[in-house]
C-alpha cells in the first residue's frame, strides 16, 4: 500500500501521499483498511476521496500516522529504524518498514534485513564474551583492569559499513565449541578492550561495527599468541608435573609414620616377653606381677590407639589428594577438551598408587592390632590365675 504512493513524504510525524487505485483487490484491501475496525491499528486521515465508496480508478490523499507497536513500525529513514532497540538488536521482532530505501522486515533478501540479521548474531555473540549482560539497558559490560561499558547504539552508516563477511566469520569462531570456546572468549573481550577503552562511551559499539576489520585482526592476533603457546608436549609436561607432585605427597603418607610403624613388633609382639607367669610366685609377688602385666598391657593398647589415629589421619590426607587428582583430571579435560583422554596414564598412576598405599594402611592397622590380640592371648595365658 505506501509503495504504491509514488509522492510520499513525511509531514509533522505523518506518512503522506496520493493512492490511485489501481485495481479491485487493492480496493477491496483500502476498504478494509479504513473501516473502523482498523482504525487502532492503522491510524490513517483521508485527506481527499470517499472512504465509502471506493472504485478502482479513484485518486485517495491519505495521511499516515504510527501504526499500533503490535502491528509495526513505519520510519522515515534508517537512523529513525535503529533508535528502536527491540529492532535494532533483535530482543523482539516487529515488522517495520523504511519509507526512505523502500525496505521492508519482511524481505528477508533486503540490505537492511541481511545487515541487521549479522548485527543480532553478533551481539548475541558477544553476549558470551562479556562479564555482564544488560538487555534492560542494552549494553554489554566487561571487566578488566577497569569497567568498559559498551552500549548498544549504532547509525545507519555503521551498519552499512559493516563488512559482512569478516563479521560472520568472527561470529562463527565465538560460537564454536571445540574446547578453546572459554579462551575465544576471553581474547574477544581483550580486544575489545583494547580497542574501545578509549572511545566516547556513545560511539563503542558503532566503533565495532565500523572499523569490524581491525577488530577482527587482533582477534585474530590473540588467538594466533594463544595457539603459539599451547603445544601437546607443554600440557604433558604439565601433567607430569602434577604426578611428580603428587607420587611425592601419596609417598609421604606413609614416610611420616615410619617411626610408628617400626614400633609395632616393639609395642605388641616384644612386650609380650616381658609378661611373667604368675602362677608360681607367692600371693603378695602375684599381686605385684599381675599389675605389672597389666601396666605392659594398658602401654601396648595406647600405642596401638595412636597408631591407629595417626594411621586414619593419613588414610583422611590420602583421600583428600584423591579429589585433587580427579580436580586437576577435570581441568586438563576441560581447559583441553581435544586433548580429552590422551593423560589417562598420568592420573590412572597417580589413583592406582594411592589405593595401594591406602590398602598398605589398612594392612599396618590389620597388624598392629592383631599383634595387640596375640599380645592379649598372651596376657591372658600368664595372668589369669590371678584373678
Amino acid at each position: 500500500m505506501f509503495r504504491q504512493m509514488p509522492d510520499r513524504n513525511w509531514d509533522d510525524g505523518r506518512l503522506c501521499g496520493t493512492l490511485l487505485i489501481p485495481d479491485q483487490k487493492t480496493a477491496e484491501f483500502l476498504q478494509d483498511l479504513l473501516s473502523e475496525e482498523r482504525a487502532d491499528e492503522y491510524p490513517c486521515e483521508v485527506a481527499r476521496g470517499d472512504p465509502d465508496h471506493i472504485n478502482v480508478g479513484d485518486s485517495f490523499e491519505l495521511r499516515f500516522r504510527s501504526p499500533r507497536s503490535g502491528v509495526g513500525l513505519i520510519v522515515s529513514d534508517l537512523n529513525a529504524l535503529l533508535c528502536n532497540k527491540q529492532i535494532a538488536l533483535g530482543f523482539n521482532s516487529i515488522p517495520w518498514y523504511v519509507t526512505e530505501r523502500d525496505e521492508a522486515s519482511w524481505e528477508l533478501e533486503g540490505g537492511i534485513s541481511g545487515r541487521l540479521k549479522i548485527v543480532h548474531q553478533l551481539v548475541k555473540a558477544l553476549e558470551g564474551t562479556a562479564s555482564i549482560v544488560d538487555e534492560r539497558n542494552a549494553r554489554l559490560v566487561f571487566l578488566r583492569e577497569s569497567q568498559l561499558d559498551v552500549p548498544l547504539t549504532f547509525d545507519s552508516q555503521a551498519l552499512f559499513t559493516l563488512d559482512k563477511t569478516l563479521a560472520t566469520g568472527l561470529i562463527e569462531q565465538l560460537e564454536a565449541q571445540d574446547g578453546h570456546t572459554k579462551q575465544r572468549h576471553e581474547i574477544c573481550a581483550t580486544a575489545i578492550f583494547d580497542m574501545l577503552s578509549k572511545q566516547p562511551k556513545e560511539q563503542r559499539f558503532a566503533t565495532l561495527l565500523n572499523n569490524m576489520a581491525e577488530f577482527h585482526q587482533r582477534f585474530v592476533d590473540g588467538y594466533k599468541l594463544f595457539a603459539a603457546s599451547f603445544s601437546f608436549e607443554k600440557v604433558r609436561d604439565q601433567a607430569e608435573s602434577i604426578k611428580l607432585e603428587y607420587l611425592n605427597k601419596i609417598h609421604k603418607t606413609f614416610s611420616d609414620i615410619q617411626g610408628q610403624l617400626l614400633g609395632i613388633p616393639v609395642s605388641t609382639i616384644v612386650i609380650a616377653t616381658q609378661f611373667k607367669d604368675v602362677a608360681s610366685l607367692t600371693e603378695s609377688a602375684r599381686t605385684g606381677q599381675m599389675w605389672l602385666n597389666i601396666a605392659i598391657l594398658i602401654g601396648a593398647c595406647i600405642f596401638c590407639l595412636l597408631l591407629t589415629c595417626a594411621v586414619l589421619n593419613q588414610k583422611h590426607t590420602l583421600d583428600a589428594l584423591g579429589q585433587e587428582i580427579v580436580r586437576h583430571e577435570k581441568s586438563l579435560d576441560s581447559e583441553y577438551a581435544n586433548l580429552k583422554g590422551r593423560f589417562n596414564d598420568v592420573f590412572e598412576t597417580l589413583k592406582r598408587r594411592a589405593c595401594i598405599h591406602r590398602i598398605g594402611l589398612y594392612v599396618v592397622l590389620g597388624i598392629c592390632w592383631g599383634s595387640f590380640a596375640f599380645g592379649c592371648g598372651m596376657f591372658w595365658m600368664l595372668t589369669k590365675t590371678a584373678f
